[in-house]
């Protein structure tokens, strides 16, 4: 038999396990009122875009239908006017001579009513008159098969086109053809993942943009949106954000030379700092937020990473922003530990020579990589092997060389305590990165 304070205590525990499931079901409550807000938002945008671009056609094709018609009036106006010219002279001509003849008549009668073999002068004159010598002569008529008709052709089926293009104009559909489908933090970063949603229909194009803070579907139309990448990869790291800052990503695709509708907007954001020089070296000196580090007066050594915080999976670039005089031992690279300040060209670190040559734990390798100059662009990627080796990517420009490495010491979860990152197993590699040149000069960005 349970005593007082068992019941006490599990009257205690299923109040809290109620106000857990409370919390749950009034979140899930939440979404799905988010989620009917967005269907019925969407659905009243649909709706008036509908409205106006129907209306716009229907004015575009009054408007259209009008001037034709103006056109075509016109046309046959200027037609007419030009075919019935000759037909008003030769009209007028005969109007003329039929003068002639009434006058002449008129004139025959009178002579002979008073007369005519008494007044011979009479007679003479009016023989030899001019109206009088041109009665068997008719003015040449043309037949009404020469005579212009004015007819008007039109197109066989226009109306029929019309109305098969109208029925065809527009779809209406709840789904965008393309999608967010992930988005996973990087240092400073989001690497962005999309896909089509139709396996048909098969899009030339895509369009990633962004921009800053959590935005809605119903509220894109208030938001400023910047493209950020434009082409046929469906994955882009999208570099350069604010940490800890909420950011939104929308994707469209092209199809049949149009640009489909947007995706509904993916809200992310990187809790994974970005990657960034140690200011506190001397020698050297950093700016843009730590993540350009600039070879100044002071002893040679090595400029390392704020923390180890390269993490084995990520990419490491590095551009050379400015360079100045070159020495055998000056380069950059990835370590384990920081603790050597005097070189990279050691045991547990992979280094790049300013002359392209790699070192892996101070051994030279055979394969030399392009030299390192004003504007070179270099680029690490690391994969931790089942065999735990650590598979090491070096790209200088267009040129790439890839190597296993053996790492001996593995990075444990307070070596990176605090920087956010998530969760590591055991076998997690994570790296300082770190530059060293011997003269002034030299600048590097890392990201």
């Amino acid at each position: 038999m349970c005593d007082a304070d068992e019941l006490v205590q599990n009257v205690i525990d299923t109040i809290d396990n109620a106000s857990v499931q409370k919390h749950g079901l009034t979140e899930q409550l939440n979404s799905l009122n988010q989620a009917k807000q967005q269907i019925q938002h969407s659905s009243k945008i649909a709706s008036e875009q509908v409205r106006n671009h129907f209306e716009n056609l229907r004015k575009i094709l009054n408007e259209s239908l009008e001037e034709r018609m103006s056109e075509m009036l016109a046309e046959v106006q200027a037609l007419e006017k030009s075919n019935l010219e000759p037909l008003n002279q030769c009209a007028d001509m005969i109007n003329l001579s039929l003068e002639d003849a009434a006058s002449c008549i008129s004139e025959g009668k009178t002579l002979l009513a008073n007369g005519p073999e008494t007044d011979i002068d009479a007679l003479l004159k009016f023989k030899d008159a001019p109206h009088t010598k041109d009665l068997h002569e008719l003015p040449e008529v043309p037949s009404l098969s020469e005579v212009a008709f004015i007819s008007v052709n039109f197109v066989e089926g226009v109306a029929n086109r019309f109305q098969d293009l109208i029925a065809d104009e527009g779809r209406v559909s709840d789904r965008a053809p393309v999608n967010i489908t992930e988005v996973e933090e990087r240092p400073g970063a989001l690497l962005v993942t999309w896909e089509e949603e139709d396996d048909e229909t098969e899009a030339s194009e895509f369009r990633l943009q962004y921009c800053y803070g959590e935005i809605t579907a119903w509220d894109v139309g208030k938001a400023t949106f910047n493209t950020v990448y434009t082409g046929s990869n469906t994955t882009h790291l999208v570099k350069r954000l604010r940490y800890n800052m909420p950011y939104s990503f929308r994707v469209s695709c092209r199809i049949d030379d149009h640009w489909s509708t947007w995706s509904v907007p993916r809200v992310a954001q990187t809790r994974i700092p970005p990657y960034q020089w140690d200011e506190n070296t001397e020698g050297y000196s950093t700016s843009n937020e730590n993540r350009t580090g600039t070879r100044c007066n002071g002893l040679t050594r090595v400029l390392y990473s704020k923390s180890q915080c390269y993490r084995a999976g990520f990419q490491l670039s590095f551009r050379i922003l400015d360079s100045g005089e070159k020495s055998p031992f000056d380069g950059l690279g990835i370590a384990v530990t920081n603790d050597d300040i005097d070189t990279m060209k050691r045991e547990g670190a992979v280094f790049l020579a300013c002359d392209g040559t790699v070192f892996i734990d101070g051994q030279e390798m055979k394969t030399r990589l392009p030299c390192l100059t004003r504007n070179s662009s270099i680029s690490i990627e690391t994969e931790t092997l089942p065999n735990g080796k650590v598979r090491v990517s070096v790209q200088v420009g267009d040129k790439e060389l890839t190597f296993d490495w053996k790492v001996d010491k593995l990075v444990t979860l307070g070596m990176i305590g605090g920087l956010g990152m998530t969760p590591l197993t055991e076998s997690t590699q994570c790296f300082f990165f770190g530059m060293i040149f011997s003269h002034e000069d030299w600048k590097i960005s890392v990201e």
